[in-house]
């Protein structure tokens, strides 16, 4: 599903293209035209969940970025946010992309938390139901209404996205966990099994009156992308990077260029030996070049049209492009004694 080609571009922040998908409008406005006398009530707990959200796809931006990933862009629809990355299929490169989202919001609830406890001199007005965070408001004044919602609705996010249900950051997290000892393929595996027993409770609790018709949407888009990947899992289409390349291992993003740290030396050029049947290469070399020119014609796909825009064969073709290439890598590195 290409949500890029479903999606208005709003603008960009920090070269990461910000988009709007149509649903995420259209719920807008019939949020706003069924609040009645409460719509700007609506409206700021619109945008203030906007904020929050882009915040938290940002996190997640960073996170990939910190590790050697690319971020494609970042697309707000009524679920919630989503950050397209690039990353290496590794535990470590996953681990600290998923984590950085959730910690977003756990520093906006320290920031306001603490400005509140601070103007009330108490903290007994906190609870730890994320259904009622606040019980009374400790200050009687606008902004700290204001900034009692804003603590709200990120500690609310934050206890529900952390979860162990899979695909949301609780379940990746979870996965992330379960990586290192039972592989790639039975880590999700397990963590998408557990994302649909989620989703049925989630949308039997919405059925039975609880939560409104967005947990029911959340319970059906979670329990079919768990159930989607776990057929990858089990049919064995997950495929972990054997390799990940030095320079991906540093920082080669936005902290990089923020700190100037963990600059990566540039290797010396190395003469490949000469080949001792160039003859005998020309039938290995038109397959290669025909593999090049695919190659660049889905990356080319992926720059125009996002990541999303690819096919399972082109998603395929482009990982096992890839495996092959990292092969090679370490191959020729071997041999040569880089």
């Amino acid at each position: 599903m290409n949500l890029f080609g479903q999606s208005l571009r709003v603008g960009s922040l920090f070269n990461i293209g910000i988009y709007v998908h149509f649903t995420f409008l259209i719920y807008a406005v019939f949020r706003l035209i069924s609040a009645g006398d409460g719509m700007a009530y609506e409206a700021t707990w619109l945008g203030m969940l906007f904020f929050i959200v882009l915040c938290h796809e940002l996190g997640h931006c960073f996170g990939a970025q910190s590790v050697g990933g690319r971020t494609v862009g970042i697309i707000m629809w009524p679920l919630g946010g989503l950050a397209v990355n690039d990353i290496p299929t590794r535990v470590w490169q996953h681990f600290i992309t998923v984590l950085c989202g959730p910690l977003v919001n756990l520093l906006f609830c320290l920031i306001s938390g603490g400005i509140l406890a601070i103007a009330s001199g108490k903290i007994d007005w906190l609870g730890l139901s994320p259904f009622g965070a606040i019980r009374t408001l400790p200050v009687n004044a606008d902004w700290a209404w204001m900034l009692s919602i804003f603590y709200n609705v990120n500690y609310f996010l934050l206890a529900f996205n952390l979860l162990p249900v899979f695909p949301m950051d609780g379940g990746r997290l979870l996965q992330c966990a379960l990586w290192p000892s039972m592989g790639y393929q039975g880590a999700t595996r397990i963590a998408a099994q557990i994302g649909l027993g989620g989703a049925v409770v989630m949308g039997l609790f919405a059925l039975r009156g609880g939560g409104g018709n967005m947990l029911l949407f959340i319970a059906i888009f979670g329990g079919f992308s768990s159930w989607q990947t776990y057929q990858l899992a089990r049919y064995g289409q997950l495929h972990e990077d054997p390799y990940v390349p030095q320079t991906v291992r540093r920082n080669s993003g936005w902290w990089q260029r923020l700190t100037g740290a963990f600059k990566s030396k540039p290797k010396k050029p190395v003469t490949p030996p000469p080949n001792p049947n160039p003859g005998g290469w020309q039938a290995k070399l038109d397959r290669e070049a025909e593999v090049n020119a695919e190659i660049d014609r889905i990356l080319a796909k992926v720059h125009d049209q996002g990541i999303q825009s690819l096919s399972y064969t082109e998603r395929q073709t482009l990982e096992k492009a890839t495996r092959e290439r990292q092969r090679q890598e370490r191959d020729f590195n071997q041999k040569t004694g880089v």
